[in-house]
């Protein structure tokens, strides 16, 4: 019985303790819209816009907003809404065409303007093996590209493993494939890449200005940090580079976005502010050219 009466005065103790922490309903939200739109003179145009939501509900998305985009001195074109807060349109635009973004919500007025960048072309592309003092024996890519002296440049730069897994029977001979892709890691001791900290904070793709080498130069070297080798279960059959010239918007949110989803893993540091281009509202409004160029194996 004192057993019982014991753990019964126990538990009233402990449950008095706990404090509901309550959620945060619907009317606590901050009413701020999150807009994202990277437009491309080689594809169709789209916006996306949905309203901050909390972490355990669903995407709102915003499907009455008036968007419409003006390029130099033409009239303004309306984008049609789709779905899912995304809303496209056809107009066309070309390489360093200037872009002016008009988005009107009852939670948001702006015009946002943006210089499309000039077009970026990959040359050539070297392929061969070297010992890199962190990594060991890996894969390196010497890239000769197109620069344009005329306009400052920021550029995005990142590969893609396209490959092959195959499945073994019992005495090891292929019996079944799968085709897939993934992002290969870049590492690169280029001036350019350490000209820009926030390299540090992913492997997955290199950002840099042409600062350092703007009109001068186009050439520089860049190595696989994660090597992966064929093997009777796997092979590489090409690898896709991409060179990319973006705006320096773009380049801003890049840069702080992978600082703060590499720092929401960090038990030492606080995500920092991601870096966007549209006052209030979050997100960002920029532009891109992009060039692909294919290595085969």
């Amino acid at each position: 019985m004192r057993l019982i009466l014991s753990y019964i005065l126990a538990s009233l103790v402990l449950f008095s303790c706990i404090d509901e922490v309550p959620l945060l309903s619907n009317d606590d939200t901050p009413q701020v819209i999150v807009v994202h739109s990277f437009i491309n003179p080689d594809s169709s145009l789209n916006v996306n816009i949905a309203k901050v939501s909390n972490l355990n509900e669903p995407y709102i998305w915003i499907p009455d907003a008036i968007v419409s985009l003006k390029r130099n001195k033409s009239d303004s074109s309306k984008f049609s809404y789709f779905s899912g807060g995304n809303y496209v349109s056809n107009i066309q635009i070309s390489h360093n065409d200037s872009a002016y973004l008009a988005i009107n919500h009852s939670l948001y007025q702006n015009v946002i303007a943006i210089k499309v960048p000039s077009k970026v072309i990959i040359k050539q592309v070297d392929t061969f093996r070297s010992l890199i003092g962190t990594v060991g024996k890996t894969r390196v890519y010497r890239i000769y590209f197109k620069d344009s002296a005329y306009n400052k440049n920021y550029y995005r730069l990142y590969g893609v493993r396209n490959f092959k897994k195959y499945t073994l029977d019992k005495n090891g001979n292929r019996i079944d494939s799968l085709r897939s892709s993934e992002r290969i890691s870049l590492g690169g001791n280029e001036l350019a890449f350490l000209r820009n900290s926030y390299n540090a904070y992913t492997t997955k793709e290199i950002l840099f200005s042409d600062e350092t080498f703007n009109g001068v130069a186009a050439k520089f070297e860049v190595y696989e940090t994660l090597i992966k080798f064929n093997s009777p279960t796997f092979f590489t059959e090409s690898i896709d580079i991409y060179l990319e010239n973006i705006s320096e918007s773009m380049y801003d949110y890049l840069n702080t976005r992978n600082a703060h989803l590499w720092q929401q893993n960090s038990i030492t540091q606080l995500p920092s502010k991601v870096k966007g281009n549209l006052g209030i509202a979050y997100g960002v409004f920029g532009a891109y050219s992009a060039f692909k160029y294919r290595i085969k194996f």
